[in-house]
């Protein structure tokens, strides 16, 4: 089974980031960094209505062939 956590801080940046088994590992730091891109893009469109609701889910970020990325 693989395992993949990262956590993200408000200022949306990385603060940590598991990949197990490691092989694949700097593939998944480019999707992460990759859907972060994607977050300041949906935040930056939704402006200030992303704060007010508080909208925590933002659908499906980034697909790859062997990925999904959703974030909460």
């Amino acid at each position: 089974p693989e395992l993949r956590d990262v956590l993200i801080s408000p200022q949306n940046y990385p603060l940590y980031i598991r990949s197990v088994p490691t092989e694949n590992e700097l593939k998944f730091h480019y999707t992460v960094h990759t859907s972060l891109d994607v977050v300041d893009e949906k935040i930056s469109a939704m402006g200030k209505a992303l704060v007010d609701q508080r909208e925590l889910y933002l659908g499906l970020l980034y697909p790859t062939e062997d990925y999904k990325v959703y974030p909460y």
